[in-house]
């Protein structure tokens, strides 16, 4: 689901929904902009264009107040500089809210990250964005601290810094085919890098709960009084359908992937140039696993794009001369991924940390239970991505 920013513009959202219309009429010709305002407010997790230009206008209106000081103790502990002006609220995601930082040597972008993503595994994510950005991918310049850490502790946080650039907006969905096609001449040029990994797959892509877990999920959901819980009922027989495609990943093919390369992790630059925006997540992974995983992010919402999926493997096999052989088992981590992330997000609905947390996790909810993966929506991707 997309997600506003913390001081949206109605403009610039009036903008994205003339970028989805020309999107939509790549397969309707007849599409209108009222479809398009419409396709692009229920993205946002919102009834319709009225309700998304109220939401944006309210946010804009209720910005985020800057904690005490935070600014001045970033700058500190990543010498940044002198602080010139007061830190400015860009963003919210579960692992916490992303900060624009002015000082005199620069304009900066302060972002949390999960408390296991330390300097060791920034490092890991490091690497192959160097490698990434000297084959031709563009992506932020990350800030190292005085002692040379990209993740630094902050007032209890983990903490990193990269260089402010300016970008546009997530690119729409559906996906706009140029936009399909970039991102796998992107995913061929990480995947011929194949830089070896001996590490083992992180357990958020291997481990999955079992049906206790989510039937204790379920009756959580109901005592907290969610108007979801039904429906998260009636999605278990659909979990467990998931749950039937495994697969055993060959560690002999491991190489280091970016393992978190979507949409929202992407941003248009100003010369509709894409932007990976997101390293931190790297680890093991093969070249098949890789691409069925992408697959689910770019070519599956708001319904299956076969236009986005040849697209995707024409700048695939551009880079690469080579497409994986897919098979329903190729999923298997793209399943775990999707059961992990759901059943995260639902926890932090049922019992936020914190307001923003709640509002968050409350709409990634109910997106997750409205677009569930199926066991059939998987086998016509396939189906689709080796005809």
């Amino acid at each position: 689901m997309r997600h506003l920013p913390d001081s949206p513009s109605v403009g610039f959202l009036r903008q994205e929904a003339k970028d989805l219309l020309a999107v939509l009429r790549e397969s309707n010709p007849g599409a209108s902009l009222a479809e398009a305002q419409r396709t692009l407010a229920v993205e946002y997790g919102l009834r319709d264009w009225a309700e998304l230009k109220s939401e944006a206008e309210r946010r804009a209106a209720a910005a985020p107040v800057v904690p005490d000081r935070l600014a001045e103790a970033l700058a500190a502990a990543f010498g940044l500089g002198r602080v010139t002006a007061a830190a400015a609220p860009v963003s919210f995601n579960l692992m916490g809210r992303c900060w624009s930082i002015s000082t005199d040597r620069g304009r900066w972008l302060a972002v949390t990250v999960y408390p296991w993503i330390t300097a060791d595994q920034a490092e890991i994510g490091a690497r192959l964005r160097d490698a990434a950005v000297a084959a031709g991918i563009t992506a932020p310049t990350p800030v190292r601290s005085p002692e040379g850490r990209l993740i630094e502790n902050v007032r209890g946080e983990n903490w990193r810094v990269h260089e402010w650039i300016e970008v546009g907006p997530s690119p729409v969905s559906p996906t706009p085919k140029g936009v399909a096609r970039r991102v796998g001449e992107i995913f061929g040029v990480l995947h011929s890098l194949a830089i070896p990994s001996e590490a083992p797959l992180h357990p958020y892509v291997t481990w999955r709960r079992p049906d206790a877990e989510w039937a204790e999920l379920i009756r959580r959901a109901r005592a907290a009084d969610k108007p979801w819980a039904g429906q998260l009922a009636a999605l278990l027989p659909t979990i467990q359908d998931l749950q039937t495609i495994t697969a055993d990943v060959d560690g002999a093919e491991f190489i280091l992937c970016n393992q978190v390369l979507n949409p929202e992790h992407v941003r248009l630059s100003h010369n509709d140039e894409l932007v990976v925006t997101e390293w931190d997540f790297a680890g093991s992974l093969t070249p098949e696993f890789e691409v069925a995983w992408a697959l689910t992010h770019w070519a599956w919402r708001p319904s299956i794009n076969p236009t986005a999926i040849a697209a995707f493997r024409d700048g695939y096999l551009q880079t690469t001369g080579r497409w994986p052989d897919l098979t329903l088992s190729s999923f298997a981590t793209a399943v775990t991924s999707w059961l992990n992330w759901t059943y995260n997000a639902i926890c932090e609905a049922i019992d936020p940390a914190d307001p923003d947390r709640a509002n968050f996790a409350e709409r990634e909810s109910i997106d997750l239970l409205n677009h569930p993966m199926t066991c059939t929506s998987l086998r016509q991707l396939l189906a689709i991505a080796v005809s």
